[in-house]
């Protein structure tokens, strides 16, 4: 029996895709959202077994849910996670979200699907995540650096105290203070102060290890995260560095040194905190200062 000429009109009106099927699996009725979504023309479609837009490995299975669909009154929900595999006229696959329904229409029971095609909203969901993902970036990062900012290495560093007190894993905390970096705004200009900016960051972030995390906390001071290190290769990575910097810089014509506190933390047992680790390397960066500039100091 063929679905009434007034229903099929209301298909049109549906914006989804909409396919109509008999009990035993032939397509009834189409609308053009459909025929368009699968590549076919409506008229085309009349009377093909559905299990045709289905990938042959997924058809045989189909009927069996098929057969149960009709004999068990029911409705699948879109939405509700259970993604579809489909197959278009050229053989292309995609994956559709369906809603099934049953309706009787003149004492005869009808499957009808309403179709999307999925692909499209995993576009825009995966659009959505980039942009989410983007801006958790962008929240994470100092914007003139391209490094962690202060908010993600206080994180960070929270992570660590709770690793060490956990598991006992020790790290050391670095601050890095650009000795006189006033003087070279107020010479040649913030321009070039941000270039040294972005160039010491450069510096740091390629002479630690790549398991180290480097951040650029305030306007010229820079903090580092060192996990799984002792105190005296922290104290010896940190002198490495700040010599490589100061030849880096030299290279590169920037006038300017490094001074650097280093907080080592390998006791589960002491009270550990963000302020507390950042007042010791702080301290320790001005202890550098009072040593004539350009130093490592090293506290517990």
């Amino acid at each position: 029996m063929e679905v009434k000429h007034a229903f099929t009109d209301f298909l049109e009106v549906i914006p989804d895709g909409a396919v109509v099927i008999n009990p035993h699996g032939f397509i009834v009725a189409v609308n053009q959202a459909a025929a368009s979504m699968f590549g076919y023309s409506s008229s085309s479609m009349l009377e093909m077994p559905l299990n045709c837009l289905l990938p042959e490995e997924f058809r045989e299975k189909h009927d069996e849910h098929l057969s149960k669909f009709f004999k068990h009154p029911g409705r699948r929900s879109m939405g509700n996670g259970l993604i579809f595999p489909a197959v278009r006229r050229d053989g292309s696959k995609f994956y559709v979200d369906i809603m099934l329904n049953q309706m009787e229409i003149d004492g005869e029971l009808f499957g009808i699907a309403i179709v999307r095609d999925y692909t499209l909203l995993k576009k825009a969901e995966d659009k959505i995540r980039l942009e989410l993902e983007f801006e958790k970036r962008q929240a994470l990062t100092d914007h003139l650096t391209g490094i962690m900012n202060r908010r993600a290495f206080t994180a960070q560093l929270t992570d660590e105290i709770a690793q060490l007190e956990q598991h006992g894993t020790p790290f050391a905390v670095s601050f890095i203070d650009l000795d006189d970096f006033k003087d070279i705004n107020d010479e040649y200009g913030h321009q070039y102060g941000d270039e040294v900016l972005q160039k010491i960051a450069e510096l740091i972030r390629l002479h630690s290890r790549h398991t180290d995390y480097v951040a650029r906390i305030g306007g010229d001071e820079f903090a580092t995260i060192h996990p799984m290190i002792t105190a005296n290769d922290a104290e010896q990575m940190m002198q490495r560095l700040r010599a490589e910097l100061v030849s880096g810089i030299g290279h590169a014509n920037l006038p300017v040194t490094l001074s650097i506190g280093l907080c080592q933390c390998d006791k589960p047992s002491e009270h550990y905190t963000v302020e507390n680790i950042m007042a010791r390397a702080d301290r320790a960066m001005y202890q550098a200062k009072k040593e004539g500039k350009n130093a490592v100091v090293l506290t517990g």
